[in-house]
């Protein structure tokens, strides 16, 4: 009789309360709670040391590719006026010159480089079309959550208002996040008109560097017409190169290739915006094309605020450096180095790392 009554004692007290179990599971959730983050922080530092290093593989093709033709990698850019017939120009941007040096020389060898005019565009040749449909992870910040397939309607023919002959589901071409370095430029259908005049002149106080003028300065460039590509005053253009010796401020001081996530942005009061940025990518974003493949340094890192965009939004002209980066963005300079700027870099100091050729003493950035 009393070891029966030891059992039942022992049964009685072998689990846990209510209470217990509530307290348990409330101390378990705090925990995850607080690791939570630091995981998060240690995840994204992961990835932008990855993308660091893409970055700094952009710079180190760029570099190999100057050693061999002496210039840096070129853009094709369709045009209204030049040597000749409008309707056979255009094309592939310096990031498809770049693949060889990439390790990518089997996706480079598959190109047909006799298919870019303006009717059919660069997508006209079948395996153009299929290589133009697919990811390139190396050229996509593995921080950006965003599908690295987007509808880039309005540059499958390379130009700026061309469509070319493709429809539908042949729009579906791979993205990039990483653009050369165009300049500090008002560039036609690269200029945003939403970030006021003020902001810019302001860049350099006294001077009229900021101001629509010659180049140096803040030239319009009219990426349509090839007499006015040599005003574009960074490290690219939009046809054509630059080589080492024309970046006379010195490789380290000048920005050759800088994030860009090619968001949609829009103005939060627009009716198509319901009231938000939207951080979509925009059908300016193939990292085949000239036009999805480079972009001006004249917007403000990180810019919402100025960021009207026509049509609602997706208006190239309206894009910044950009990134999903707390704080700034990552830049490969032209000597194949890696920096991150902060959003909050002068204005003046943006403009001089963004152009090679003003002669500028610019100090630590």
């Amino acid at each position: 009789m009393l070891r029966k009554r030891k059992n039942l004692h022992r049964r009685f007290f072998a689990g846990f309360t209510l209470i217990e179990l509530l307290v348990v599971i409330a101390i378990i959730a705090i925990l995850i709670a607080l690791l939570l983050p630091a995981v998060q922080q240690a995840r994204e530092a992961a990835r932008r040391t990855q993308c660091k290093n893409q970055l700094k593989q952009l710079g180190l093709a760029m570099h190999n590719y100057h050693d061999v033709h002496n210039v840096f990698p070129h853009n094709h850019q369709r045009y209204t006026n030049g040597p000749m017939p409008s309707n056979l120009t255009g094309g592939f941007g310096w990031l498809v010159y770049s693949l060889p040096y990439l390790d990518q020389a089997p996706i480079y060898n598959k190109l047909s480089f006799d298919k870019q005019d303006r009717d059919s565009g660069i997508t006209a040749h079948p395996d153009n079309k299929a290589i133009f449909r697919s990811a390139l992870p190396m050229v996509n910040c593995p921080s950006n959550d965003n599908p690295t397939t987007q509808d880039n309607k309005w540059i499958t023919s390379g130009g700026y208002r061309w469509r070319g002959n493709a429809g539908g589901n042949n729009r579906l071409g791979g993205t990039t996040d990483y653009v050369g370095n165009l300049g500090h430029i008002w560039g036609g259908w690269k200029d945003c008109n939403a970030v006021p005049d003020a902001l810019v002149n302001d860049a350099l106080p006294g001077t009229n560097l900021g101001q629509r003028g010659p180049n140096p300065g803040t030239p319009w460039v009219n990426g349509e017409r090839a007499n006015e590509w040599a005003k574009c005053n960074g490290v690219f253009r939009y046809g054509g190169s630059w080589s080492i010796r024309d970046i006379v401020d010195g490789t380290s001081n000048t920005v050759a290739v800088f994030e860009n996530m090619h968001y949609i942005g829009g103005d939060p009061n627009h009716p198509s915006s319901n009231g938000r940025f939207n951080y979509g990518r925009s059908h300016f974003s193939s990292w085949m094309t000239t036009l999805g493949s480079n972009h001006t340094l004249r917007n403000p890192i990180n810019n919402k605020k100025y960021l009207q965009g026509s049509f609602g939004g997706g208006d190239l002209r309206c894009e910044s450096p950009s990134s999903r980066h707390v704080g700034g963005v990552q830049v490969t300079l032209g000597d194949g180095s890696v920096r991150f700027l902060s959003e909050n870099i002068d204005h003046g100091v943006r403009y001089k790392i963004g152009v090679r050729n003003d002669n500028l003493p610019i100090g630590e950035f």
